[in-house]
């Protein structure tokens, strides 16, 4: 679909000056828009055949349980460094305002599993592509990547390989 839903709120100039924050709030705050976006997500999960859903820090997690909950598949987390307890592999990322670092628990995913990725935002891929890193050390087989809204004047898209829906694509 094109464009943001109507739902969601623009913040500019934060979280520094320059970014424009898509604002999710609303979208939550609304259940008839958060439960069509859920049924939009599940049915491509189930498109795509996934036994495993992973959820990335923070706002993915919400839209990940959800979507996880409905078919009733296994939820993985992917956080930011020091949010996991035990053993974790890490990996460093470039956000399109600073750097972070992401973890995922060594033993939450196996060879077996067929992940689907599930965030809220797509912009530069740095938090996409961190995750599928991640989700590559664990020898697990990621399927696709699913996002609420991409921000397609920001390029990410074309440093993907693998499979990406998008909800909504904002264009400027």
């Amino acid at each position: 679909m094109k464009g943001a839903p109507k739902s969601i709120r623009i913040i500019k100039d934060f979280p520094k000056k320059g970014i424009a924050f898509y604002d999710i709030a609303t979208i939550l705050a609304n259940p008839k828009e958060f439960n069509k976006i859920v049924n939009k997500m599940t049915s491509e999960v189930k498109k795509m055949r996934a036994n495993t859903i992973v959820g990335i820090d923070s706002r993915g997690f919400i839209f990940a349980a959800a979507v996880a909950y409905k078919l009733k598949l296994k939820l993985v987390m992917i956080r930011k460094k020091g949010k996991l307890p035990g053993k974790t592999f890490c990996t460093s990322y470039k956000l399109e305002y600073g750097k972070n670092q992401l973890e995922i628990q060594k033993d939450m995913l196996q060879e077996k599993d067929k992940v689907v990725i599930i965030d809220d935002i797509f912009a530069t891929s740095g938090t996409i592509q961190a995750s599928l890193k991640l989700i590559r050390k664990t020898k697990a087989k990621t399927l696709g990547v699913i996002i609420l809204l991409e921000l397609a004047f920001l390029h990410g898209r074309s440093k993907m390989k693998e499979k990406l829906v998008s909800l909504y694509r904002v264009n400027t």
